[in-house]
């Protein structure tokens, strides 16, 4: 199972994402939308989520511990 972390020392700007150590994405939230927006590092295009951080971290989560590599 993909150990997934969320460095949130600065999460009044963003929260950096980790899958087993190495850098996933960057979590931003867009206030226009009132969401938190994933930015993976392998895609240039943004994945809306929640407006509430533990909900999106939950399904983020979720998400890549279900993904078959």
């Amino acid at each position: 199972m993909k150990k997934v972390e969320f460095d949130e020392s600065n999460a009044q700007e963003s929260v950096v994402v980790f899958v087993d150590g190495d850098k996933y994405g960057v979590l931003t939230y867009d206030y226009d939308q009132g969401v938190w927006v994933l930015w993976p590092d392998q895609i240039d295009d943004g994945v809306s989520y929640f407006d509430s951080l533990k909900d999106t971290e939950e399904a983020i989560t979720s998400e890549v511990q279900s993904f078959k590599y």
